[in-house]
């Protein structure tokens, strides 16, 4: 019929794209791209997208529904999808839909001319990112990523989010910087951290999004490309392909034109739309299957379990209810066909097995230099005040306390959130410490620690050695503050932002593991989760609590677990049940990861703002089967989550108390300077070396410091500058990039 619409659906993991060819293949209707999270679920993210399609049409009705995109077979039985086809098929003939009709175009060198052929399609979408390469208008090769959404357009929200941006203008802030900061492009915790890591060193934002946009490049060419040769013309689609900085960072690193085509979002829709439409000419006698009823059903989807072998899968049953009546529409999620045999699904899951860790309840009277510290004082602290700051990747944590005559007493203890300036957190923490000292007090000495500290202490202090401002690494901060605590301590576990520890302290000395290979079960991957589920981090904990059948999550890696957890979501998990499930992820992945083959022996104390949380020190103490007295968590709040700013206050006052003096620069010189960070490069006249993306402090425009060497036989960019002909040779740097 001549008033027929064919519509397809690109049902992605973070969008829907709706759009429509009548019977001659011309666009019609206005094309539809929403985002699933402003729904409360995706399919009715789906329902919205396509009404707002249908009544964008005049005198249309519906004649085949194509459907793409990973929700597809979900959704094909509750829209009533004439076909499915995968992102591959479909992405292919939508672009070549375009090119026949003229509508991509080459804009090199400045003449604008359309396209005959495609060479490479690079797609890059909300969790998944794919390339297809062709010959003659053919697909003869094509890659996907794996389950893994590194590099993909979920990565670049992320980012945005934490920089507290739009996506919309992620790629804009990008194009503004003159240089592109170094981060890691192994995967998106890498990238994330070292995102982090150089906003403590005061890195500029643009800087660092134009760092991502070429870390993003970099992972997709070695982990989706691989070494294949792209042929030219390039034609950039997906949801991403809006970010100009990373169209930009393709070309860079490419050195071709990258073509972004019109309808570059919805071309996995509209590939559907044309499938669907010559299926249709085709056939005399096809007949759509479109439910044109399916926006007044609802629709809910039940979690089943397969116990047909030892995959243990969890299965997702997409439930059609109208009025009193529920259908089962399909059992989707079965990795083997034993899911599909009635028998083998059932309402509870498959025991798990749990993690066996070793645990030594044996009291050990051993003493040695790892748990009994001897100071040797040669003047009391008696009186004097301390203060400790711990720059961490999402707060920076400051601790003031003042010696007594055998003891201390802790003065005040907060955090600044770092909000993406390790800067202007260390100057607020500082106004904090100078608002709580009385009038005319001067200070001992500042100690400090975390990701910041070695910024911290370069902008506190003259000194670097026999000095009361100690800059210790955390391990050492933590493992103080813990023994002042709990002398008898054997086991620190802390869990911050952006990193976890574990340090054992037994008869041999400390032995201490970091996750300094990603950072799944951190902090973040916590918060990142409260706030898609939009659920306070103080209330995190008792809504978790509230489960009865937490979710199994995978932890493997931060990415795999929020892939893993939005997949649950969208599958019909309650939220409480996935977020003590994410708490039980969290633990498993922290004892197998880091606390691999290590004997814990209690008490154990627990520290850092991730155990705050109640669900978080429940799954600790169920799957170690500990008491409140073997897994001690401080009642106060401030000591768990300052434990590294009160550690470093307290080895400022035993390095006081040894006999060492401040070189503190002053409350008033500090918060009346201005601090700011460069990235330069350096080719020192007697180095073979040159090296890029260093990073050097300067207060008042005058080079202080400088971070990022790698081994510098001359000491450049190693810390502090100590010495006049190595301040000049930097500013001489600062000059030349200047002009």
């Amino acid at each position: 019929m001549s008033n027929n619409v064919y519509v397809g659906v690109d049902i992605g993991s973070a969008t829907v794209k709706v759009v429509g060819v009548d019977h001659q293949g011309n666009l019609v209707g206005e094309s539809i791209y929403i985002r699933h999270d402003q729904f409360p679920t995706q399919v009715e993210a789906v329902k919205h997208a396509f009404k707002t399609y249908l009544d964008s049409l005049d005198n249309y009705q519906v004649g085949g529904v194509g459907i793409t995109g990973s929700g597809r077979e979900l959704n094909r039985h509750i829209i009533g999808g004439d076909l499915t086809r995968t992102e591959i098929f479909a992405h292919s003939v939508g672009v070549q839909y375009l090119l026949k009709q003229g509508k991509i175009t080459s804009n090199k060198d400045g003449q604008i001319k359309p396209l005959n052929k495609i060479g490479t399609i690079i797609e890059i979408g909300g969790q998944d990112a794919k390339v297809i390469v062709f010959e003659s208008n053919v697909p003869v090769y094509f890659n996907m990523n794996t389950i893994c959404s590194a590099g993909t357009g979920e990565f670049l929200k992320q980012i945005a989010d934490e920089a507290g941006i739009s996506l919309e203008d992620f790629g804009r802030q990008a194009l503004l910087a003159k240089q592109s900061a170094k981060i890691d492009s192994t995967c998106t915790v890498f990238s994330r951290r070292d995102f982090r890591h150089l906003t403590q060193k005061g890195v500029s934002l643009a800087e660092r999004l134009a760092g991502v946009c070429d870390a993003m490049v970099t992972n997709y060419l070695h982990n989706v490309v691989k070494g294949y040769k792209l042929p030219s013309p390039v034609i950039f689609q997906g949801g991403v392909a809006f970010n100009e900085g990373i169209k930009q960072a393709f070309e860079r690193k490419l050195g071709i034109e990258i073509i972004v085509p019109p309808y570059h979002d919805i071309i996995g829709a509209l590939g559907m739309a044309v499938i669907v439409m010559e299926t249709k000419m085709n056939k005399q006698d096809y007949t759509t299957s479109f439910k044109d009823d399916f926006f007044d059903k609802e629709f809910e989807s039940q979690i089943r379990y397969c116990h047909g072998c030892g995959n243990a899968c969890e299965l997702s049953q997409p439930i059609e209810k109208y009025g009193d009546e529920t259908k089962v529409l399909d059992t989707l999620g079965g990795r083997c066909e034993g899911s599909l045999n009635a028998k083998n699904v059932k309402e509870t899951p498959q025991s798990h097995g749990t993690i066996v860790v070793p645990i030594n309840r044996k009291i050990n009277n051993i003493t040695t230099t790892s748990n009994h510290r001897e100071i040797v004082k040669v003047r009391s602290s008696a009186g004097i005040y301390f203060a400790g700051i711990d720059g961490g990747s999402r707060g920076t944590k400051y601790a003031l306390i003042k010696g007594t005559e055998d003891d201390i007493e802790i003065i005040k203890v907060g955090t600044i959130e770092t909000a993406g300036d390790a800067i202007k957190a260390i100057q607020f923490a500082l106004i904090e410490i100078e608002k709580h000292l009385p009038l005319g007090t001067n200070i001992g000495g500042i100690g400090t620690t975390g990701s910041a500290g070695e910024l911290a202490r370069d902008i506190v202090t003259t000194k670097t050695k026999n000095t009361s401002d100690v800059r210790v690494t955390e391990i050492i901060a933590h493992t103080t503050w813990a023994r002042h605590m709990v002398p008898e301590v054997k086991v620190i576990m802390d869990i911050g932002g952006n990193d976890a520890k574990i340090i054992v302290i037994n008869e041999h000395g400390i032995e201490f593991a970091m996750n300094d290979k990603c950072a799944a079960g951190a902090g973040a991957f916590v918060e990142a989760i409260a706030k898609r589920f939009e659920v306070p981090l103080e209330e995190f904990g008792d809504l978790a609590l509230t489960s009865k059948s937490p979710a199994r999550i995978s932890g493997r890696c931060a990415v795999f677990g929020e892939s893993d957890i939005i997949h649950k979501a969208r599958a019909g998990f309650p939220t409480n049940d996935l977020l003590m499930g994410l708490a039980y992820s969290i633990c498993r992945t922290y004892l197998s990861d880091i606390g691999k083959g290590k004997i814990l022996s209690v008490p154990i104390v627990a520290q850092g703002g991730t155990f705050l949380n109640k669900a978080i020190q429940k799954a600790f103490k169920d799957t170690l089967a500990l008491s409140d007295d073997e897994f001690i968590i401080a009642k106060d709040p401030r000591l768990v989550l300052g434990a590294g700013a009160l550690g470093a206050a307290l080895l400022s006052k035993e390095a006081y108390e040894k006999g060492f003096d401040s070189g503190f620069k002053g409350f008033d010189y500090i918060l009346s300077s201005y601090y700011h960070t460069k990235t330069v490069s350096c080719s020192y006249p007697q180095c073979d070396r040159t090296c890029h993306g260093l990073i050097t402090l300067l207060e008042n425009s005058r080079p202080i410091a400088g971070y990022k060497s790698i081994n510098c036989d001359f000491g450049l960019f190693e810390g502090m500058i100590q010495d006049f002909s190595s301040e000049k040779y930097i500013e001489g740097i600062l000059d030349r990039r200047l002009v």
